[in-house]
């Protein structure tokens, strides 16, 4: 589904956003007008995949559109943020600018222009997955368009519609595109768009014939005019071409190159079924059965929420009944006059209570049902951390290598070593949805805001990781020794990171449903924290910042001192030498052993560096929270800590009497 809104994303931009073509006279040749570079560098931005660039870039355009009064391009323009977000599925952000759209045409009195608030609607069901309402509101918005004066918008929503269309009535999304403008398709970088998604849906009716006679006009211009070549679809049409005459190993390449994971999964599909590869096609459909599990567990969590209302109204049932109840016997007690009828109500009452009871068990069977289904919710996290032990393990030990400036990598080395962290990489890019939604269907759940945040501390050094490794990869030992060390430096700083918060992440949602965790291993305290200590390494970053730190251990406890505990505190522990070693701006990280005088033990870590406002030093504990504005890490690395210590019985307190720099307590022990 992201897939076939993309193109009409580009399809759109492209028709949309630049102005009437030109002659290409003189005046094409001089410098572009602020309008031109403006439109440039939304281009620019809305294929890098930041948010805050696009939002920034497409706010000032705007800006100057509104300034200039041009509303034709303004609400173009305005339906491009709506379909960026649908493609990234921020759906509520989508919906409230149709709104915003709405109101604002209502507000100028542009009502001429309502038809892009249809298109928005149409674009942000297909994405939702609900291509029959996606065909209605593209239907009502071809009913609003001057067809005779704007045959951009006609061009624009006749392909919307097929693309509607064709998840459900694939010929007649074929005939909306035979619908399409003339005029239009005589840009090579329209047509080779459209002669695209042809090949598509011809594929998809098994007319091969028809696929064929517009693969070679859309073949033709990618290899005559590449420069106005659209390759939105290309690798889709690929895998079709390839499976067409039977090539399956181009149509397997094809299929790595999409980006697109589900896409990608569904052709595999195809071609192993094909090949009859039965056993990767089982392997591969069980991926894509990961990626629909979302939609179940959705339903679940609707499901979960009924019988939760349905609990809370047979309690207040039960509650009426008692008073009700009581009410009787003072009845009975003053006016033996009416006994017969209190009788008889006494005994309505109580068979109402044996159906009431009746309920209640079957509500409890319902709660049960429910703690399995989360039972099954953590199994599949656990599932989730066990394939990206591997890849996380991996990156954590490279970047533990290349931080070491002493350790040298020969340059004919590097492409394997470097294809290992790539190949990490896209191992954790590919279960990072599942992982979200996993924690956002959790007892606790996160916003839509704080799964963004998530995404964002992700994803932003994921691809910068995989970037910077394609690009070491594709130079093959021919980079230049200082630029190489500065590529090193930034892997090494970016596996580390992807790493840790993915690991962070997946205890996280593991942990979150409030259940105790056991403590079977009875070891010795100092033993336990030693230990500890000397397997921690200092961050990867360390080398950047030019700073001096050491790490040291004491104790006042006897080394015969046993507790018992959980391998959980390792992870916890973890979390605070991460904390300490990163705000930490040289000197001493120091973990401690202590005795209470209730005969429990306590640990604390410390560092030297800036003390945390008293006004913060419970919302550190908070998910997601991040003092400085200027920081983009996960902002849960305290707040994992603190739920691994309350599932364990322990306290994990912020101590406010040292002053050097912070001190984290873990007690209780």
């Amino acid at each position: 589904m992201k897939k076939i809104v993309f193109i009409a994303t580009m399809l759109l931009a492209s028709v949309t956003l630049i102005a009437r073509q030109k002659p290409a006279d003189e005046k094409w040749q001089q410098p572009p007008t602020q309008e031109q570079a403006m439109v440039q560098r939304l281009y620019e931005v809305q294929a890098s995949g930041s948010d805050s660039d696009f939002y920034e870039a497409h706010k000032a355009f705007m800006n100057y559109l509104e300034e200039h009064k041009d509303w034709d391009k303004y609400y173009r323009t305005w339906m491009s943020r709506v379909i960026y977000d649908v493609n990234h599925k921020y759906f509520h952000r989508a919906f409230q600018e149709i709104n915003y759209i709405t109101d604002d045409i209502e507000e100028r009195h542009q009502e001429r222009y309502l038809y892009i608030a249809n298109m928005g609607l149409g674009f942000f069901y297909i994405g939702r997955n609900q291509p029959e309402l996606g065909e209605k509101f593209f239907r009502r918005a071809l009913q609003g368009i001057d067809a005779e004066n704007d045959p951009v918008s006609v061009f624009n929503c006749y392909l919307s519609l097929a693309q509607s269309l064709s998840f459900i009535r694939p010929a007649e999304a074929m005939a909306c595109l035979d619908s399409l403008p003339q005029k239009m398709l005589e840009n090579p970088m329209y047509d080779s768009g459209v002669l695209g998604y042809r090949c598509i849906i011809a594929n998809k009716m098994g007319d091969y014939e028809a696929f064929e006679r517009y693969f070679m006009k859309y073949d033709s211009i990618r290899h005559h005019l590449p420069d106005q070549f659209n390759a939105t679809n290309l690798q889709q049409v690929m895998v079709c071409h390839s499976l067409i005459r039977k090539d399956y190993q181009a149509a397997l390449a094809w299929c790595d190159s999409i980006d697109v994971p589900l896409t990608a999964t569904e052709l595999r599909i195809s071609v192993y079924e094909q090949m009859g590869d039965w056993k990767h096609a089982f392997r591969a459909s069980e991926l894509k059965d990961s990626f629909l599990l979302v939609a179940e567990r959705e339903a679940l969590e609707l499901h979960t929420a009924d019988m939760a209302r349905d609990i809370d109204l047979l309690q207040a049932e039960q509650e009426k009944a008692h008073i009700r109840h009581i009410q009787l016997v003072v009845v009975g007690l003053m006016a033996l006059a009416i006994i017969g009828l209190l009788i008889g109500m006494l005994v309505y009452r109580h068979n109402k209570n044996l159906r009431l009871q009746e309920q209640f068990i079957q509500l409890q069977e319902a709660r049960r049902r429910t703690e399995a289904g989360q039972a099954i919710r953590r199994a599949f996290v656990s599932t989730i951390q066990e394939k990206l032990m591997s890849p996380i393990n991996m990156l954590i030990g490279y970047a533990h290598i290349f931080n070491d400036p002493d350790f040298v990598l020969k340059p004919e080395e590097r492409p394997k070593r470097y294809k290992d962290i790539l190949h990490a990489a896209r191992a954790i890019e590919s279960l990072m949805d599942p992982m979200l939604e996993s924690y956002a269907r959790g007892t606790v759940g996160i916003s839509d805001e704080e799964k963004q945040v998530c995404m964002d501390a992700l994803r932003s050094p994921l691809l910068t990781l995989i970037n910077t490794s394609e690009v070491i990869i594709d130079g093959n030992g021919q980079i230049p020794h200082e630029e190489y060390m500065q590529l090193r430096a930034s892997v090494c700083r970016d596996a580390y990171r992807v790493a840790t918060s993915t690991h962070q992440l997946i205890l996280f949602s593991i942990y979150n449903d409030e259940i105790p965790s056991p403590k079977p291993n009875r070891i010795g305290l100092n033993e336990l924290v030693r230990s500890i200590l000397n397997s921690y390494d200092l961050h990867p970053s360390v080398i950047e910042k030019q700073r001096v730190l050491v790490t040291e251990f004491k104790t006042e406890v006897a080394d015969d001192v046993m507790v018992d505990t959980n391998p959980l505190l390792q992870e916890l522990l973890n979390c605070l030498l991460d904390n300490a070693d990163k705000y930490a701006t040289g000197g001493t990280v120091l973990m401690s052993c202590h005795a209470n005088a209730d005969g429990t033990y306590a640990i604390s870590v410390s560092n030297e560096g800036p003390v945390i406002p008293a006004a913060d030093v419970e919302r550190i504990f908070d998910p997601f929270v991040r003092l400085s504005p200027d920081e983009h890490s996960l902002g849960i690395g305290l707040s994992l800590a603190r739920r691994l210590a309350i599932s364990m019985g322990y306290n994990l307190f912020l101590d406010q009497t040292f002053t050097k720099g912070v001190r984290f307590v873990v007690s209780g022990i």
